[in-house]
């Protein structure tokens, strides 16, 4: 699914989408709003959510707020003009599962959409920078974390899913799941990226 108040982007989007993604259905709306109106039942439960935040708009707080809560077992893709570190790793603490500058080329954002919906996790380069947080944190996740742990969380940085990470470490799945619960105990972290911020700087 699709969210971009500006129609003509939105339409070249989605009809690019429709040519990479041909197994997949595309739906698009103005906002949220028009998304929680919508009768289809396929639009209502979607893979993914491809959200367009405009720095200008003040609509998107507001829409961001519902995904973080109403949608928050849907994996939502933030894609902006804003190509800022901060603004990219406030997004993912907040939950997305992607973020997507529109200075990328059109072949990586299709790439970051399908890592997204396999369970993966898409952070561009730009947000690589590391502040003095996030190099405190390094050492002391390396310090909190068992041998196995590290693992599970080294594959998570790798953008595995979970079934991924199962199979690589030759464990059940419910193993993993409980692992990354101790992992995000430990790390005061609230979900899957903030575990991948918090560990990738020890990989």
């Amino acid at each position: 699914m699709v969210v971009h108040h500006r129609a003509i982007f939105r339409d070249c989007f989605v009809r690019c989408l429709e040519l990479s993604y041909k197994s997949h259905n595309i739906f698009a709306f103005a906002n949220i709003t028009a998304w929680r109106q919508s009768g289809s039942q396929s639009a209502r439960a979607p893979a993914v959510i491809v959200f367009f935040v405009d720095g200008v708009d003040a609509q998107n707080t507001e829409d961001l707020s519902y995904l973080e809560t109403a949608a928050a077992n849907v994996p939502v893709v933030i894609m902006s003009d804003i190509d800022d570190a901060n603004h990219i790793m406030r997004a993912l603490k907040g939950g997305a599962r992607g973020y997507i500058p529109t200075s990328l080329p059109f072949n990586v954002a299709v790439e970051a959409v399908r890592l997204v919906e396999a369970g993966g996790i898409f952070v561009p380069a730009s947000s690589l920078e590391i502040d003095r947080d996030r190099s405190e944190a390094t050492p002391k996740a390396a310090e909190l974390l068992t041998e196995r742990q590290m693992m599970v969380a080294e594959a998570l940085c790798q953008g595995m899913a979970n079934k991924q990470i199962a199979y690589e470490l030759r464990m059940s799945e419910h193993t993993v799941k409980v692992h990354l619960r101790h992992i995000m105990r430990k790390l005061h972290a609230r979900n899957r990226t903030e575990v991948a911020v918090l560990t990738k700087d020890f990989f």
